[in-house]
């Protein structure tokens, strides 16, 4: 046999080695993975057993709190309607002594009663940019220790 083809067999030869041994390696990467993807799921399967119950608890939950709001909705009902003035019977709504009749009263006018903002500049927006907010509570870039 030529020493050339003696070369080239162990050269497959070791190449054949090196490719089964990172399949080898590979194949025990996933064995772990497995074997804690199961321990996960007997956990999420405890969790899931352990809160089977709590649907119920969550519909009784959802009744009273439809029976409050029903409640609620009743007492407004009834609220306003002793509120209203029986029928034919004009009640003037009462008025402080200092206080000028409604027509008379300052800022009824036709004009707003607010004035327009301020116009929003872009040296406002750089100057926020350029100023960090004050150091405190948080995980932002301003807080970080130099």
């Amino acid at each position: 046999m030529d020493p050339a083809h003696v070369v080239f067999l162990i050269g497959v030869l070791l190449t054949v080695v090196a490719i089964a041994g990172y399949l080898i390696a590979i194949a025990l990467i996933l064995k772990r993975v497995v074997d804690r993807l199961v321990t996960i799921l007997g956990a999420v399967e405890a969790v899931t057993e352990t809160a089977q119950p709590v649907g119920a608890i969550v519909d009784e939950i959802n009744r009273d709190l439809e029976a409050g709001r029903k409640l609620m909705e009743d007492g407004v009902a009834r609220l306003e309607a002793s509120r209203e003035p029986a029928a034919g019977a004009t009640v003037d709504p009462p008025r402080h002594a200092a206080d000028p009749h409604p027509s008379e009263a300052p800022g009824l006018g036709t004009a707003t009663a607010t004035a327009p903002p301020p116009a929003h500049t872009d040296a406002d927006a750089d100057a926020e940019e350029a100023s960090p907010p004050p150091r405190g509570g948080g995980r932002g870039w301003w807080n970080r220790e130099t």
